[in-house]
Order: C-alpha cells, then structure tokens, then sequence
C-alpha cells in the first residue's frame, strides 16, 4: 500500500510538473500586431521653410523670408490649408501675408503629377493693410522611390484693388524634393518674379528650403 501511494504521488507531482511547464504556451496572450511601417502617415502637413529675396540675376539679398505652410487633404486629390509668412528685409522692416487656400491635385501620365490652387489672403504692411488673391500651378515628376522633380511651380498674386497697391506679379520656378522617412521630408526650390508689364521683365530671383512633417 505505502509503495503504490508513493507511486501514485510520484505521478500526480509528474503530472502538476508538466502542466506547470506547459500552461504560459496555452494563456500567453497573442502577440500585438507590428505597425505596418508603410501605413498612411495621415491627411495632414506641416512646413517651415526660410529663404531669401534677391536682384535680378541671383544678386544681394533683398530681404529673408520666414514660412509655416499647413495643409490637409479632404480626399480625392482636394486639399485645404494656408500659410503665415513674415519677410523682413534689409532695413529690419516687417511685413506679413496670412493666406487660405484650397487645392486640386490629379496624377495624370508616367509619374507626373498636376496641381493648382487659389489662395485669398491679407498683406500688412506698415502704410496699411490690404486683401488679394493668388492662383497656384504645379507639375511634379516622381523622379524615384524618394525623390520628385517639381518641375513646374507658377503663382500670380495681386491685390484686389490694383490702382491703390502696387502687389502683382507672376513666379516661375523648379526644385526638389526628398523623403528622409515617410513622415519627413526635405525640398528646396528657387524662383523668378516678373512684372505685369508688356515687357513681361524679370524683377528679381528667390530661393527657399523647407522641412515638411506629415501627421
């Protein structure tokens, strides 16, 4: 009798032993699920860009130009946003553009892609404060996985009341831009303006750098 009870709690504890070992494989809770590292990063981007005003022909400076550009995408290529922009020239003078915009972007042939966007916003200046409107034209080419040619970027903006403010011009220029992440991204562009005489002359050349954040 004692022999086989011993054998008996011999097996039980053999038994308690296994169980023991295997019960964290049956209750381990399943593994969370990796974040996909290619998922949306979101509809929304944020932009801080410095650059500079110079004469014609890239000469001196002219004045520094401070952005922040926000916009977010409303879906099927529509997008809202604005942008807040403060140059200062040469003589420390301040002045400030805070503009809405709304845009359309649609991909069109072999990694191009076609925008445009109109803009109404306000100047202040120091002799007073003014409305205008702007109108946007893009054409971007996905040059590789990270990298895309904006080949074309076009503005005109003018004030509303054109006899009374001398704030018109076109602007013509190219640049780049390059993903460090999904979520970052790096780009630089330089510009012409010109005049809105029929001489249609160069007024002055710009260049910029930006760091955009998507979220």
């Amino acid at each position: 009798m004692k022999k086989t009870l011993v054998t008996l709690l011999a097996s039980v504890a053999m038994i308690t032993a296994a169980a023991a070992t295997d019960l964290p494989s049956k209750t381990k809770a399943p593994a969370a699920p990796v974040a996909d590292a290619t998922a949306s990063t979101g509809n929304d981007s944020l932009t801080a860009a410095y650059g500079q005003d110079l004469d014609n022909n890239f000469g001196a400076k002219v004045d520094d130009v401070y952005k922040l550009s926000y916009s977010h995408n409303i879906g099927n290529g529509f997008s809202v946003g604005g942008v807040a922009q403060t140059t200062q020239d040469t003589g420390n003078a301040l002045k400030q553009n805070l503009e809405a915009q709304a845009g359309y972007k649609l991909p069109a042939f072999y990694g191009v892609t076609l925008g445009g966007k109109v803009g109404v916003g306000e100047r202040f200046v120091s002799t007073g404060n003014f409305p205008y409107f702007a109108v946007y034209g893009s054409a971007d080419y996905k040059a590789m996985d990270k990298l895309t040619w904006n080949a074309v970027q076009y503005r005109y903006r003018s004030a509303f009341d054109t006899s009374s403010y001398g704030y018109q011009s076109h602007r013509l220029g190219t640049g780049v831009t390059y993903d460090i992440t999904p979520v970052y991204s790096v780009n630089a562009q330089v510009y012409r303006s010109f005049d809105t005489s029929t001489n249609f002359n160069a007024t002055g050349d710009a260049f910029e750098v930006g760091l955009t954040a998507k979220f």
